[in-house]
């Protein structure tokens, strides 16, 4: 709801307040809720994982990905990367945990840290990892103790399409390998062991092979044993989807500039909705942000 909308349907309840002081009311709100959520997600943090070894575990997806939004910097508007998790068991996808936030990988990892313990996930489970292949990304889920780090399927088919429009493939051949990658039949380096000949590539071309050869090196990309490790999710649809409807269908409407605290703190409070249960209880932020409503 947009704060146009709000006053209008303050005003049907007879309650008569401007946009511009609802506006202010709000970035208090969510100023207040992102100080809350952040001290309560380090402070689990630092907690171990609940449970004992030995216990019969379940598995957990981790997706973990960026959205660059327009930020204003001194000197004027520069794009800036929200980060976003989103943590869920793997057959039970709906209960989904998010958290997002336009920082730093390193002020990041804390906040995915607790985002863990506060979904539940004990120390017998063990921890499904879905990215687009970006380093940094990469890095958190060594630190994360994820026991499998997937390529999302959709990205390694993209790179796959691009690889063999370079090797000359003709438009039905291409299809034909991306919906078998897509349903988890191909493994990358089986494919580019069968595939690859002695022969010149475009720059682009080129730049998709060795991205290829890099993600199959580190075990990313073989589909088919992932299926036999009856693991059910190789796409990271869930990201993809928070990207665009928890965080790009409000900080990336046209014309938005946004401070980098006021972006981080409405990618927090733009998770908090979506998620299956937010890290602060609503009474908890209103109460702290206005005390004499309490």
């Amino acid at each position: 709801m947009s704060y146009r909308e709000a006053e209008a349907w303050l005003g049907e309840w007879g309650v008569k307040v401007g946009k511009s002081s609802l506006q202010v009311l709000g970035i208090r709100l969510e100023q207040h809720e992102q100080e809350l959520s952040r001290e309560r997600l380090t402070q689990l943090a630092q907690q171990p994982l609940r449970g004992r070894e030995g216990e019969r575990g379940r598995r957990w997806c981790v997706e973990v990905d960026g959205c660059l939004v327009a930020a204003q910097v001194e000197g004027g508007i520069e794009w800036r990367e929200v980060k976003s998790a989103v943590v869920y068991p793997m057959r039970c996808p709906s209960q989904r945990y998010y958290v997002s936030a336009l920082t730093t990988a390193t002020a990041f990892a804390p906040q995915v840290h607790g985002l863990l313990r506060h979904a539940g996930v004990r120390q017998s489970d063990s921890l499904i990892g879905l990215s687009d292949g970006a380093a940094w990304i990469a890095e958190l889920f060594g630190e994360l103790g994820v026991h499998r780090h997937i390529l999302d399927v959709y990205h390694a088919s993209t790179y796959l399409d691009t690889l063999m429009t370079g090797l000359g493939y003709s438009e039905a051949h291409r299809q034909e390998q991306r919906q078998a990658l897509l349903r988890g039949e191909i493994s990358i380096q089986r494919w580019l062991n069968l595939n690859l000949r002695d022969q010149p590539i475009n720059p682009e071309a080129h730049q998709a092979l060795r991205f290829l050869q890099k993600q199959a090196h580190l075990d990313h990309t073989d589909y088919p044993r992932f299926e036999r490790e009856g693991i059910e999710v190789i796409g990271s649809g869930q990201i993809e989807g928070a990207n665009k409807h928890v965080i790009g269908q409000r900080l990336k409407i046209t014309g938005a500039h946004w401070s980098e605290s006021g972006a981080s703190a409405k990618a927090l409070v733009r998770s908090r909705f979506f998620s299956y249960s937010p890290v602060t209880p609503f009474h908890a932020v209103r109460h702290g942000a206005f005390p004499t409503a309490a």
